[in-house]
C-alpha cells in the first residue's frame, strides 16, 4: 500500500479510516499524554522494560510500532463504532437497533468478500483478514455462522455477527506482567455467549 500510494500505512489508516469514521482514540504511536489510558502490557525481556503504550509485538516493533499486523491502539468505543459501520454495509441496516452510521461514509462492496470463508488451507476458519466461527474459537459457541472476527496476542477481539446486529468487544490484558497465562484461552469465547446470552440470544443459528 506504501508503494502504491507513497503514504506511509500510518497515515493510509488515518486518511481512509480512523477521521472518516471519527474514531477519536484509535491511531498508531499513540502520544504519551494517553499512556495513563493504556494497559501496560509485558514485562518484556528484550527490551527489558514493563510495556505501556508501545506496541507488544516485537516484528512490529522492528518495524518502528506501525504494521499491518500490530500496532494499532484504539477504545471500546471506537471498535464498537467501527463493528456498526461494518454491519450497515451488510444487509438492512434498518434492522440494526443501535447501529447508528448516520453521517459516516459508506462501508466498501468488498466487505461481504472480505467475510467469506477462504477454504486455504480446506478446512481452515479464516476469511480474508478476519476469522470466523469454528466451534472452538474466540466466537463462542451462540455467534452465528455469519459472524466474523479477529483477536489480538495481548488479549483483544472483536467479533461482529450480522445476523444478530450484534458487535462483541472485548478488550482484555492476558500478557501482564507475562505472556505465560495458560488460563486466558477460554475468556474470549465464554465472554461472547454471556453476551449474547444476556440480549436473548442462546441458540446457535447455522
Amino acid at each position: 500500500s506504501e508503494k502504491l500510494t507513497a503514504r506511509a500505512l500510518w497515515e493510509l489508516v488515518e486518511r481512509l479510516i480512523t477521521r472518516p469514521l471519527r474514531l477519536r482514540d484509535t491511531r498508531y504511536l499513540p502520544p504519551d499524554g494517553w499512556r495513563p489510558r493504556i494497559a501496560p502490557t509485558e514485562n518484556d525481556p528484550w527490551r527489558g522494560r514493563i510495556l505501556r503504550g508501545e506496541v507488544h509485538d516485537e516484528n512490529a516493533a522492528r518495524l518502528d510500532g506501525v504494521s499491518g499486523h500490530a500496532g494499532l491502539f484504539g477504545s471500546a468505543r471506537d471498535l464498537l463504532r467501527f463493528g456498526d459501520w461494518l454491519l450497515s454495509g451488510i444487509g438492512d441496516p434498518g434492522d440494526a437497533p443501535g447501529c447508528e452510521p448516520r453521517g459516516l461514509p459508506d462501508p466498501p462492496k468488498l466487505v461481504g468478500e472480505f467475510i467469506l470463508r477462504q477454504e486455504l488451507p480446506p478446512g481452515s476458519s479464516r476469511a480474508l483478514g478476519w476469522d470466523t466461527p469454528s466451534g472452538v474459537s474466540s466466537a463462542g459457541t451462540i455467534l452465528s455462522a455469519a459472524s466474523f472476527g479477529h483477536t489480538g496476542f495481548t488479549g483483544t477481539s472483536i467479533w461482529v455477527d450480522p445476523s444478530r446486529r450484534l458487535v462483541v468487544v472485548l478488550l482484555a490484558n492476558r500478557v501482564h506482567p507475562t505472556r505465560e497465562n495458560p488460563r486466558f484461552g477460554p475468556v474470549r469465547g465464554g465472554i461472547a455467549d454471556q453476551v449474547a446470552r444476556a440480549l436473548g440470544f442462546d441458540t446457535v443459528i447455522r
